[in-house]
């Protein structure tokens, strides 16, 4: 006999705050409160970076770890669109 359970309870996301702007998660990807920013990045990683650039230079407490730098900036789509 074969079981197939599905969780019901949707996954939650906590908001993270990174050199004083949110980061918030949802099934579709990882947003962040930067004025103009409309993208969704792929991981919290991601969006991190993406705040680095967007405010210059490299995170507050010194570089990034070796495995942000490898996930760079991905972008998986954009708020504004539906899917």
């Amino acid at each position: 006999m074969r079981i197939v359970w599905k969780d019901s309870k949707p996954r939650t996301y906590k908001p993270v705050k990174y050199r004083k702007h949110m980061i918030y998660g949802s099934p579709k990807g990882w947003t962040i409160d930067i004025e103009g920013d409309n993208n969704l990045y792929a991981s919290h990683y991601c969006a991190m970076n993406a705040i680095d650039a967007a405010l210059g230079g490299t995170s507050v407490r010194g570089s990034a770890n070796a495995k942000r730098k490898r996930y760079g900036i991905q972008i998986v789509g954009k708020k504004n669109e539906t899917a």
